[in-house]
C-alpha cells in the first residue's frame, strides 16, 4: 500500500472541486518541502509540484512575497499523477519542481512565508499555488548535504579492479572535507579548497547550481574518488560518503552496497586516449621519387608528426604484479608502435613510450602503482609518394634524433581507426580506447588539415543553461573561423584568438599563444537528451577540417535526489 502525504490528499479534494467547475481550471499544486511550521536554516530546499492544462512559462519561489529564484521544472512525479491521472496527457506530465534559497545571513530569525508563483506561457496569467510558513533559526549550523550519483541506489555488483564514486556536496558556508568509507573505514578523502588529497572535490555540477543558485560555489560541488577494490577481500561491502563543514558539522550523504569479485587474470588495465579526439584529421605529407628508409629532411623535406596521448593504469593483488607492462598504438588493427620496442628519448621528452609524467592522474588515482608516470605518448608521420600509383601511405616512426624516420608500415587515405592496446605484467591485454580519424594527404605543399582540442564539454558531461564550449585550434595556413556543429547542424561561430599559452608550452606544433576558442551554447534550445558536438575549422585557404567530436547530455530539468 502506497502512503500519500496528507497535504497531497487534501489537495486532491480541492482539485476535484476545481475540475468539476471548469475544464480550464487554474493551476493546482503544492509545496512538499519545507513543511508548514518547520524550522529552517542555511540552504532551504523548496520542492513540490504544479499541474496545469496550459503550458507553463515559469515557476518561481517567493519569500515574504518577494521573488527569490526561478525553479527547476519538469521533474518526474509519478506519485502525483497517480492521484491526478487526468493530467497524464496535459501540458504538465512531469509536474515536479525544485529550487532553494539561502536563509543564513539573508533573512532574520523568526517567521517567514514561502510561496510558489506560476506563470502560464500563453496567457501570462500568474497564480499563487502554494504557501507555507516557516521559522528561520540562524543559530543552527546546517550540516552539509548532497548525493552519491555512482554507484546508483541499487549498488554495484561484480566490482573488480578500480571503480569511481561520484556525486555532489553543498554547505551553506563551506565544505571542509569529504570522506569515503568502506565498511566504516576511511579509504579516500577530498579536502575542500583544492588542497592535496587522494580524491577530488570541486568539479563542475551545473545541475546542482541550477537547483541551488544562491549557494556560493554550488557550480563547483562535485566529488570523485577512485576505489581500488584489490585492497579488500571478495564479497559484500558497504560504501558510504560523509561530508564535514568548516564548523565541524557532519552528515552522511548516502551509502551503497558493493560486491567485489576480483580474480587475478581478470584485473585488466584501464585508462583513456586524451588526444586526438574522435573524428580528428591526421597529417599526411606528399613527396615524389620514392620514400626511403630512413627518411631524412634533406630527402623527404619537412615531416609533420601526428600525436596520440593518454594514460593507463593497472591494479593487482600484489604491487609487483599490478602494473602496466607495455602500450601499443594500432592503425586499423596494425601495430604502429610498441612502447617496449619503439620508445625513444628526445632531450627530456619521451615519445612512443609509457611512463610520461601525469600529475593529474596521480591526483585522481593516488596510491595506484605508477600513477604519477601513467602517461603514454606516441608520435608518427604519414608520407605518400606522389609517383606511387597504388596510393600507399608510409607510416614513419622517429629515431632518437627526431631527424630520421624509419618506415613501420603502410596504409591509405580516407577514414581509419586508431586504437590503443595495453598489456600488464600478467600479459592481460585490453583495448582501452579507439576512435575514427581521417587521413588527408596534401596534394600540394601548404595544405595541411587543422588540428586542436575540445576542453569542454567532456564526453558525456551533463550540461544545462548557457554552457561554454571551450578549446583550441590551429592550422598552418591560419585559422579563418571555427564552427560549432550540434547534431549535424552548425549553430554558430566561436570566438577565436583567445590566449592559450598552455597549449603552446605542451604542443610543439603550435607557434602562437592565441589559439583558443569559446562559444556560448544555449542548451535551452536543445532537447533534454544526448547530443553530438563536432568542431569544424576553416583555414584561410577555405579548407574545412573536423578537429574532434564530443558527446554530451543536456538536462535542464535535473532532479538532484534531495
Amino acid at each position: 500500500m502506497v502512503r500519500k502525504a496528507p497535504r497531497l490528499l487534501a489537495l486532491a479534494v480541492v482539485a476535484v472541486w476545481f475540475l468539476s467547475r471548469s475544464a480550464a481550471a487554474q493551476p493546482i499544486g503544492g509545496i512538499d518541502f519545507p513543511s508548514e511550521g518547520q524550522t529552517v536554516s542555511g540552504i532551504v530546499r523548496v520542492s513540490g509540484f504544479v499541474l496545469d492544462f496550459h503550458n507553463l512559462d515559469r515557476v518561481e519561489v517567493l519569500v515574504d512575497d518577494v521573488l527569490v529564484n526561478r525553479a527547476d521544472t519538469g521533474l518526474p512525479r509519478p506519485d502525483v499523477l497517480e492521484i491526478f491521472p487526468t493530467y497524464y496527457n496535459s501540458a504538465t506530465p512531469q509536474p515536479g519542481f525544485l529550487t532553494s534559497f539561502l536563509a543564513r545571513g539573508v533573512y532574520s530569525d523568526g517567521p517567514h512565508t514561502i510561496s510558489i508563483r506560476v506563470t502560464e506561457a500563453s496567457t501570462e496569467k500568474q497564480f499563487i499555488i502554494g504557501t507555507v510558513h516557516v521559522v528561520v533559526d540562524d543559530s543552527v549550523n546546517q550540516a552539509p548535504f548532497g548525493y552519491i550519483d555512482t554507484p546508483g541506489p541499487t549498488g554495484l555488483e561484480g566490482a573488480l579492479g578500480s571503480f569511481p564514486v561520484t556525486g555532489w556536496a553543498l554547505d551553506d558556508v563551506e565544505v571542509d572535507h569529504i570522506d569515503f568509507l568502506v565498511d566504516g573505514g576511511i579509504v579516500a578523502g577530498a579536502v575542500g579548497r583544492g588542497q592535496p588529497s587522494n580524491a577530488i572535490y570541486g568539479s563542475t555540477r551545473p545541475d546542482v547550481e541550477a537547483a541551488f543558485p544562491d549557494v556560493p560555489n554550488s557550480l563547483y560541488s562535485g566529488f570523485t574518488a577512485n576505489i581500488d577494490t584489490t585492497q579488500f577481500i571478495n564479497g559484500i561491502h558497504v560504501l558510504s560518503v560523509t561530508a564535514t563543514d568548516n564548523e565541524g558539522a557532519t552528515r552522511e550523504l548516502g551509502s551503497r552496497t558493493v560486491q567485489i569479485t576480483n580474480v587475478g587474470q581478470n584485473l585488466e588495465p584501464f585508462g583513456q586516449i586524451d588526444f586526438p579526439l574522435d573524428k580528428a584529421s591526421l597529417f599526411c605529407s606528399q613527396i615524389g621519387g620514392g620514400i626511403p628508409s630512413p627518411c631524412t629532411p634533406d630527402i623527404c623535406g619537412d615531416i609533420l608528426t601526428n600525436i596520440v596521448a593518454g594514460w593507463t593504469l593497472d591494479v593487482g593483488s600484489a604491487l609487483d604484479r599490478g602494473q602496466v607492462s607495455y602500450v601499443e598504438l594500432l592503425l586499423d588493427g596494425q601495430i604502429v608502435a610498441n612502447t617496449r620496442t619503439s620508445c625513444v628519448q628526445l632531450g627530456q621528452t619521451l615519445t612512443n613510450c609509457y611512463g610520461v609524467n601525469r600529475p593529474d592522474v596521480a591526483r585522481s588515482y593516488s596510491g595506484y602503482v605508477n600513477a604519477d608516470n601513467a602517461g603514454f605518448l606516441f608520435s608518427f608521420a604519414l608520407v605518400r609518394d606522389a609517383d606511387d600509383p597504388t596510393g600507399r601511405i608510409a607510416i614513419l616512426l622517429p629515431t632518437s634524433d627526431f631527424q630520421t624516420f624509419v618506415i613501420g608500415g603502410f596504409t591509405g587515405p580516407g577514414k581509419h581507426t586508431i586504437a590503443v592496446r595495453v598489456g600488464d605484467e600478467e600479459e592481460t591485454v585490453v583495448q582501452i580506447g579507439a576512435m575514427s580519424v581521417d587521413i588527408l594527404c596534401d596534394q600540394q605543399f601548404g595544405d595541411q588539415p587543422a588540428f586542436g582540442y575540445v576542453d569542454t564539454p567532456t564526453d558525456y558531461q551533463f550540461i544545462n543553461g548557457i554552457f561554454e564550449v571551450f578549446g583550441w585550434a590551429d592550422d598552418f595556413q591560419g585559422v579563418d573561423h571555427v564552427d560549432i556543429d550540434i547534431d549535424g547542424q552548425v549553430v554558430g561561430t566561436a570566438n577565436y584568438g583567445l590566449s592559450r599559452p598552455d597549449v603552446r608550452a605542451t604542443d610543439p606544433r603550435v607557434f602562437s599563444n592565441n589559439v583558443g576558442f569559446s562559444f556560448l551554447l544555449d542548451t535551452t534550445r536543445l532537447s533534454d537528451s544526448p547530443h553530438d558536438l563536432v568542431v569544424y575549422v576553416t583555414d584561410r585557404q577555405g579548407n574545412r577540417t573536423e578537429i574532434g567530436r564530443r558527446k554530451f547530455v543536456v538536462d535542464n530539468n535535473v532532479a538532484t535526489h534531495q
